[in-house]
């Protein structure tokens, strides 16, 4: 049997422990709803600010690495999640891993990662933020068709009802997109076709492997880095030499440790949400949160969102709030408590993990 196709929990050591970071049966229910409040809100108000944060170092500080500017978000995402879990000890390691399960497994979800956080955050020395939030509603439509061809989703007629009215609204913003930028477009959708295909590897590779979220960056955030730290080397490193770009770090150390941090706040956030809440509340703030983005593009950007643009966006979110409902229900007949659930590696919800603007 080769080792692609052996069990992948082969190289895996299970540890018996428990959940520091689980909130406790006997909360007062109270405490609980304050507790959903605050995550709620201080997630939308990170997340949404990294986005504006990362858009302003890239374009108005002349930042122009998008690789680099992910891999600072993934360095200190490895850090943090490796002190969490063997320094503080606040989320307890579920099983250890074997080099040659890690190369084997782990590195190749790594490089798609990577590819969608430079893609990501390529798109925004194209296109506008609010754009850029619109053209976010074409990620399940990636997601579905990846899916698909690789045998491991058989999508409902209402599904594909609703990925073709999120395809129709995207087109409709797209026709409607003043600046519109061919290079921007694709780039979107370079990285929504690498995330898709990042998930798809994950239940490959990762079948039945469960890890807590922060554990899972433990492992995912250095393979991913890494990738990152490649490219820079061969595409963004001479760029980056002549223009002195280690300068312009220098110049503002907070900010760019605040978009660093940032990343792994909101992976952080939103685990939170889904224990305070539950995942459909996190799927609902997103798409809340991606709304909110494109006024804050409108109102102190100044950028502009025609009419016909605006149509289309409403349209695409009639479509992505129709699939994530599906696809709630899907996830429900198996399995009713969806606040307790574990991933197999934390997914990359918008600018959840890393540096990433877009996502």
């Amino acid at each position: 049997m080769s080792s692609m196709s052996r069990p992948a929990s082969a190289g895996l050591e299970r540890i018996d422990s428990h959940d520091k970071l689980r909130l406790k049966g006997d909360v007062h229910p109270v405490a609980k709803k304050v507790a959903a409040v605050v995550a709620c809100l201080v997630y939308m108000t990170i997340s949404s600010a990294l986005i504006v944060l990362n858009q302003q170092l890239m374009n108005e500080d002349g930042f122009r690495y998008p690789m680099a500017l992910s891999g600072l978000g993934m360095g200190f995402s490895a850090v943090a999640s490796y002190i969490a879990c063997n320094v503080l000890r606040v989320v307890e390691i579920k099983r250890k891993m074997t080099l040659r399960f890690y190369m084997l497994r782990i590195m190749p979800v790594g490089l798609f990662m990577a590819l969608t956080l430079h893609f990501g955050n390529t798109v925004y020395l194209y296109l506008t933020v609010s754009f850029i939030q619109m053209l976010k509603a074409f990620t399940p439509i990636a997601t579905m068709v990846a899916l698909f061809v690789a045998g491991l989703e058989f999508p409902a007629k209402r599904l594909i009802l609703a990925v073709l009215l999120i395809a129709v609204g995207t087109a409709i913003a797209s026709y409607g997109e003043v600046n519109l930028s061919v290079v921007g477009v694709l780039c979107m959708l370079a990285s929504e076709t690498f995330e898709a295909t990042r998930l798809v590897m994950t239940q490959i590779l990762l079948v039945g492997l469960k890890f807590h979220p922060i554990e899972g960056l433990m492992y995912l955030a250095p393979a991913c880095f890494v990738w990152l730290m490649a490219g820079v080397a061969v595409v963004e490193w001479p760029a980056m030499r002549d223009n002195h770009a280690l300068q312009l770090i220098l110049n503002k150390p907070l900010w760019y440790f605040a978009a660093a941090a940032m990343g792994f706040c909101v992976n952080l956030l939103a685990y939170m949400v889904i224990q305070t809440a539950s995942s459909l509340t996190l799927k609902v703030l997103g798409t809340i949160k991606n709304a909110i983005v494109v006024w804050i593009g409108i109102i102190f950007l100044q950028e502009l969102v025609t009419k016909l643009q605006g149509f289309g966006y409403a349209v695409s979110l009639v479509g992505f709030c129709l699939y994530n409902y599906i696809k709630m229900q899907q996830m429900d007949q198996p399995q009713t408590d969806s606040k307790a659930q574990y991933t197999a590696l934390p997914q990359i919800e918008p600018d959840r993990l890393g540096n990433r603007a877009s996502a």
